[in-house]
């Protein structure tokens, strides 16, 4: 069993006190929620209204999921993009994709404009796969993606793979067709199941240092309309027809809108007093899924990169992971004092999260996550040591997953008090930050067009 350790909340070597909430309070709006969601959306709130905001997290600032992923920054969806558009349109499918994408410039501008020290990367990131059925969704998606000038992935296909004769003649323009040599160079790997390669922009940053001093840096610039408040859970939260009051540490806060930054499922209450009831639904349509990772240390100073990989069958046997793509992402990492070496952390495993469970950032994890990491690192990634290496980080994060798999972003229907940008589905950074945008844009009244982001009416 292994401790969950993760070397971003060891990165943010946090050493203040939190302040739980003490007393009543009143803001025109809360955000439930202290990962990089809740803390963005307070950014924008702060910086394109007027409104005073209190920023209320469970634990500790970044310490949540913030804190316990995978490091990588991407702007595609873990559900293909012409799927999306089946349910949504082309137009409405596309325009998603690319608000998400946008996200890049965001992220960029906020770093700028805030002048915070957070190290971030931005490359041309990989992902291998090693069947035809594996590689279609990507070709469908890659003809919308050529079609409406969004963001083009570069897909080779290996010269030597028999099966290349039997991809659809209708994608012949989307990819190209070179020495499988060069397919594996990308994937720095030897494993020759990977038959195409596919080149997308990808980054990397810790999530967690990145909020930690962006909460700070509100603090100091809006120290009459901002205050955050740690280990201070909301158990209830009673909505109004133009406000709403939060039940937190035995004490009221009363606000005009609240905004919910959480993954989707904790453990409270929300009664809504002007309308028809949110909470049963709200609770059960957000399924939660454990992630795992591990990650070592490497003396060698390769450039930062983020590689997918896609592999025919699943490599762990135990039906208690899934393990169906792993991916590696490598950043600059300070290992040890004014020494720094690359981290190459790696994750893939998952689990879903039993619906009565609730989880626990400092539970161990599984005996296998390990042992399926380490069997997928030796048959794909050749910079990894013959020798055995020690996993000096292994974590687990929880990802909420919303029934279509698109982010939630925006006003209850129910009750507009009520607002959201929550969801993760896997690929929360840039989401989160397009989300709280958004958010920004609902509070200040400004006309928002529909979107696929756009919350369901749940009495439908």
């Amino acid at each position: 069993m292994h401790q969950n350790n993760s070397p971003w909340i060891k990165e943010l070597a946090r050493t203040r006190n939190s302040i739980p909430v003490n007393k009543n309070l009143h803001a025109d709006v809360a955000i439930v929620g202290g990962g990089i969601a809740g803390v963005v959306t307070a950014y924008y709130t702060l910086t394109q209204t007027d409104k005073s905001v209190i920023l209320l997290e469970a634990d500790k600032i970044a310490h949540g999921a913030t804190g316990h992923n995978a490091g990588q920054i991407t702007s595609y969806f873990e559900r293909p993009l012409p799927d999306i558009a089946k349910e949504f349109g082309v137009d409405l499918a596309v325009d998603g994709q690319r608000k998400v994408e946008d996200a890049w410039e965001l992220l960029t501008k906020i770093i700028s404009d805030t002048a915070i020290d957070v190290r971030h990367y931005s490359f041309t990131g990989y992902a291998g796969v090693s069947t035809l059925e594996q590689l279609i969704p990507h070709l469908e998606s890659s003809r919308l993606r050529v079609d409406h000038k969004l963001f083009q992935e570069t897909i080779l296909v290996a010269r030597e793979w028999v099966g290349k004769n039997k991809i659809p003649e209708k994608f012949k323009d989307l990819y190209s067709i070179v020495d499988q040599a060069r397919i594996l160079s990308q994937l720095e790997s030897n494993n020759k199941e990977y038959i195409a390669s596919l080149s997308y922009k990808k980054g990397c940053m810790n999530s967690a240092v990145f909020t930690e001093k962006l909460v700070q840096y509100l603090v100091k610039k809006f120290p009459r309309r901002f205050s955050f408040y740690e280990q201070s859970p909301m158990k209830v939260l009673n909505l109004y027809k133009i406000d709403a009051v939060l039940e937190v540490n035995k004490f009221r806060i009363r606000v005009k809108r609240v905004v919910l930054c959480t993954n989707g499922f904790e453990h409270f209450k929300i009664n809504n007093e002007a309308g028809a009831q949110v909470n049963t639904q709200f609770h059960h349509s957000i399924e939660g899924l454990v992630g795992y990772m591990s990650a070592y240390v490497q003396t060698s100073k390769h450039d930062p990169i983020a590689i997918s990989y896609f592999p025919k069958e699943s490599i762990n046997k135990d039906t208690v992971l899934n393990d169906s793509y792993f991916y590696i992402t490598r950043r600059p990492f300070e290992h040890e004092v004014n020494k720094v070496h690359n981290l190459i952390s790696i994750g893939g495993p998952d689990k879903a999260l039993p619906e009565s469970e609730k989880f626990i950032f400092d539970h161990e994890q599984v005996d296998t996550v390990n042992d399926t990491i380490d069997t997928f690192l030796r048959s794909s990634y050749n910079k990894y040591p013959v020798e055995d290496v020690e996993f000096v980080y292994s974590w687990q994060g929880l990802m909420g997953y919303t029934p279509n798999g698109i982010r939630r972003i925006g006003p209850e229907p129910c009750n507009e008090v009520l607002l959201y940008n929550l969801g993760c589905n896997g690929v929360g950074i840039l989401p989160s930050i397009f989300g709280g945008k958004r958010i920004a844009q609902y509070l200040n009244n400004e006309k928002v067009e529909p979107s696929i982001f756009d919350p369901q009416d749940q009495r439908m």
